[in-house]
This record gives C-alpha cells, sequence and structure tokens, in this order.
C-alpha cells in the first residue's frame, strides 16, 4: 500500500482526520502546515490543496482534500480497522449522515461560536440540533455495540464544543457518549 501523508494544523478541521489515523494506528507521516505562520499559502502546498487549507491527505497518487471527504476515503480504505459499516446498509446510511449533519449543518453555528455577538445563539442552536439527532445514536456508540469511526468524529465534534463552550448540556444521550468513548480515544498526535 502506498504511504500516507496527512497535512494538517493542530487547531484546525484537520484534528478531525489526525484523530482517525491516530486512534485506528493508520501508518501515515504527519506534514505540518502552520496556519498562524502562512506555511498554507507557500506555493508548494497550493500544488497539494488548491484552495491551500488543511487538511489534505495524500495516498499515492491520489490527493484528498476537505475533512468529510478524507474521513470516507479513510473509511472506504480501512473498513475493518475502522469498522466501517458495508455499502447500501441502514449503518452505512448512518455514517454518511452523521459526517455530513455535522460538518455542514452544525459548523456555521460552530463558526458562530467564536463571535462573542453569536456566541449564546450558535450555542441554542447548535443544542436544539444535537437534541434531534440523539436518538440516533444506538448506544453505547452511534451504531450500537460496535465503536467505529463515526464515533472518533462525533467524539472530536464534541471535545471541539466543549473547549469553545458550545457543548450541549442537559443532553444525557451525549454525556453518555462522551464518557464510554472518552476511554477509547487518545488525542491526536501533532505533527
Amino acid at each position: 500500500m502506498a504511504d500516507i501523508i496527512h497535512y494538517s494544523d493542530p487547531q484546525s478541521r484537520g484534528m478531525r482526520t489526525q484523530m482517525l489515523l491516530d486512534v485506528f494506528q493508520i501508518p501515515h507521516r504527519s506534514e505540518l502546515v502552520e496556519l498562524r505562520k502562512g506555511d498554507h499559502r507557500k506555493p508548494e502546498y497550493a500544488k497539494i490543496h488548491p484552495y491551500q487549507r488543511v487538511p489534505a491527505l495524500k495516498h499515492g497518487d491520489t490527493t484528498v482534500i476537505e475533512s468529510g471527504a478524507i474521513t470516507l476515503y479513510l473509511a472506504d480504505l480501512f473498513p475493518e480497522k475502522m469498522n466501517t459499516p458495508k455499502p447500501g446498509t441502514p449503518e452505512r446510511a448512518r455514517l454518511y449522515e452523521w459526517v455530513f449533519f455535522l460538518q455542514t449543518t452544525l459548523e456555521p453555528f460552530a463558526m458562530k461560536g467564536f463571535n462573542p455577538e453569536t456566541k449564546e445563539e450558535a450555542k441554542t442552536e447548535i443544542a436544539k440540533l444535537l437534541a434531534t439527532m440523539a436518538g440516533h445514536i444506538k448506544g453505547p456508540y452511534v451504531l450500537g455495540e460496535q465503536f467505529s469511526v463515526v464515533d472518533v468524529i462525533l467524539f472530536c465534534e464534541l471535545s471541539w464544543y466543549q473547549m469553545m463552550g458550545l457543548y450541549p448540556e442537559g443532553q444525557p444521550a451525549y454525556d453518555k457518549f462522551m464518557e464510554v468513548v472518552r476511554g477509547k480515544i487518545q488525542q491526536p498526535s501533532t505533527p
């Protein structure tokens, strides 16, 4: 199998994909792209990621950008390691739902959480949306009895919300999920 190179900054959306690589012990090389130093604007990085953002994943001749796409690419590449549900199953549909829900539905509200003027609105919307999805956690893990790729993605997202003060208080399904998964997760390594 070709080498995997993961380009990221630990304070970016790349923490999602770095955590996947680390938790499931997928052999890879991490390349630090320090956003605050402008590494992403260098011409050599523009050849890797056309928008000059992180993360990016290079696997042989294939380069994948966007953390959701990288998540699904890795899930397909390492289905046994990541306990990826088989295509065409209800569990696979749940994987897609969660990846897109977290990264397209919730993320705009999370971004509002950086602005003190819109933080409370963001927290309220995130809590409301997560409450709606709580019934999709089959327990103890998202898809049921088996720890999988979707658990890492949700754990990473909720950990980010905890750091930002956006975590949905008073939602036992998420509190229990975080407690159960925390024991399985190792914090992502820094490149």
